[in-house]
């Protein structure tokens, strides 16, 4: 018997020495990789924390961040294989990704709402003024299946009717070309490409989603492009999304108090002429964004607890999710 339990205490000890080593390795792994992407080569403060990655932010933490800049048809794919952790979209386009790859997602951090949106822009010697007028009319609009639903889910919220049906709806990657060059009525746009029709005094906006969104849902600043991730990595990555959110919300402080601090960055990492990222700021609202705004609110699950249902009647999602407020992460 005593021989047997000098044998026990041998193999605990034996098991305990192999643990603490297995410890030992474990703390001495290579950093992790973080990959975060977005389809928005011109957002300011993603430019600005990727050329700062390393020497400011992210700075001694117990991995490495690659800030990845993809497009539309290139970020959803890269997320659904597993080589983006993190990714940029509007809460529309989580139920294609969580259909067509099999995943659980959810929404962390607003980078932007549409607080002005896309535009239907016309000449300035339009007769249209108004979205009524439009009806019927030639609209050109970039390809649907490219853009997030914002469009759809705004004319479903204004009029009950579908975008295909209420304009003649005319899908082309020139939509702003279409409407210079007297081939369609109006175009129903986005910056940057508003930026330039506009400049020149001879096009003018006589509506935007977020029209449509106040009057239909009553949000005055609906919440649109954010980050988002897999629920399995939000709970396992707790350290980094902290990290991530407080970086966005410090650069974001910095931008309010001076764009140009941010812009000049942003400027040489991403090849992007300062005035236009200045521009880009303002059509965003970045300047003017108020903190509760910078935050995932119960009201922006609401929101989309009634946004849902109008992307599933324009067509943009097959089903309502099950469970809309499993979606967001809230701002605690």
């Amino acid at each position: 018997m005593k021989k047997r339990f000098r044998i026990l205490l041998v193999g605990l000890a034996a098991a305990l020495t192999v643990a603490a080593a297995l410890t030992a390795t474990s703390s001495a792994r290579p950093k992790t990789v973080i990959n975060v992407g977005i389809d928005i080569p011109f957002y300011p403060m993603f430019d600005y924390i990727k050329a700062l990655n390393g020497k400011d932010y992210f700075k001694g933490k117990p991995y490495t961040v690659n800030f990845d800049v993809l497009d539309a048809t290139t970020q959803v794919p890269a997320f659904g294989k597993g080589d983006l952790d993190v990714m940029t979209t509007v809460p529309s386009f989580m139920p294609r990704v969580m259909d067509t790859y099999h995943l659980k997602v959810q929404y962390f951090y607003p980078l932007a709402r549409w607080t002005v949106g896309p535009q239907l822009l016309v000449k300035s010697s339009s007769p249209y003024k108004t979205l009524a007028d439009l009806k019927g009319k030639t609209v050109a609009i970039q390809p649907l299946k490219t853009r997030f639903g914002a469009e759809e889910a705004a004319i479903e919220a204004a009029t009950g009717q579908n975008i295909r049906t209420y304009f003649k709806l005319k899908e082309t990657d020139a939509a702003p070309q279409e409407l210079a060059l007297g081939r369609a009525d109006a175009a129903f746009i986005e910056a940057p490409a508003t930026y330039p029709l506009l400049a020149t005094k001879k096009f003018k906006a006589i509506y935007s989603v977020h029209d449509a969104f106040l009057k239909g849902i009553g949000d005055p600043a609906v919440m649109n492009g954010g980050f988002i991730a897999r629920s399995s990595f939000i709970k396992d990555n707790p350290q980094f999304i902290h990290d991530l959110v407080a970086a966005f919300a410090d650069a974001w402080s910095k931008y309010q108090k001076n764009p140009h601090t941010i812009n000049s960055v942003a400027s040489k990492e991403s090849g992007i002429p300062e005035a236009q990222l200045a521009a880009v700021g303002t059509i965003l609202n970045l300047v003017k964004m108020s903190p509760a705004q910078k935050k995932v609110t119960q009201r922006d699950v609401q929101t989309w607890q009634k946004l849902f249902p109008l992307l599933e009647k324009s067509g943009f999602i097959q089903k309502v999710p099950a469970n809309i407020p499993s979606l967001f992460v809230i701002t605690k």
